[in-house]
């Protein structure tokens, strides 16, 4: 996710217009690095880089005037909705692929209780994304462009640290969500 974070955080620096360099010579660079080392390209680093790379390439047509700056923040949080969507379905979640590159080991084939949760969170992060999009299209047709802009720079930072904060507790959602019975699995079927 090295690139993602990339351009979010040049962009919360106040640094947008290097964001698309940046990101570009860094997912440039990483993929030479992985190629190098015989390393293989994970879905998640393809997922994840991918969209930098497509964020990093709206950047210079929004600054050149090519793209309503109002529309930027609809359209990213839409494609990384997008993208989580796209991470929730297959044989493992997106969000039980990062879990796992950070716990540095997989977890065990036969936990469909944690797939199932993974799965379920998967689809929560994508709800956040183009739920925050639809905010921010409502905001676009609502609002002059440095009220909607000032409303972006709080609600977005807030509310990814919520999700983030949220997710770091995963365990324990899990652990509630089995007590509730919501991702237990009935082995005898």
């Amino acid at each position: 996710m090295g690139g993602l974070l990339l351009f979010w955080g040049l962009g919360a620096l106040g640094l947008g217009l290097y964001a698309s360099a940046a990101v570009i010579l860094f997912v440039i660079g990483d993929g030479i690095m992985r190629w190098w080392r015989g390393l293989d390209f994970p879905r998640v680093w393809l997922l994840f880089n991918g969209l930098a790379l497509i964020l990093a390439l709206l950047g210079p047509v929004v600054c050149a005037g090519r793209m309503n700056v109002r529309i930027e923040p609809v359209l990213t949080s839409y494609l990384v909705g997008i993208v989580f969507m796209i991470g929730a379905l297959g044989r493992k979640p997106i969000v039980q692929d990062i879990a796992e590159q950070r716990q540095g080991a997989p977890f065990a084939a036969d936990r469909h209780d944690l797939r199932m949760f993974f799965r379920v969170f998967t689809w929560v992060w994508a709800a956040y994304f183009l739920i925050r999009g639809s905010v921010y299209l409502w905001l676009a047709h609502t609002m002059p462009s440095g009220r909607m802009g000032l409303l972006e720079n709080i609600i977005s930072p807030a509310s990814l640290v919520a999700m983030i904060l949220v997710s770091s507790k995963g365990k324990a959602l899990f652990q509630l969500g089995c007590r509730a019975g919501i991702f237990t699995v009935d082995r005898r079927a």
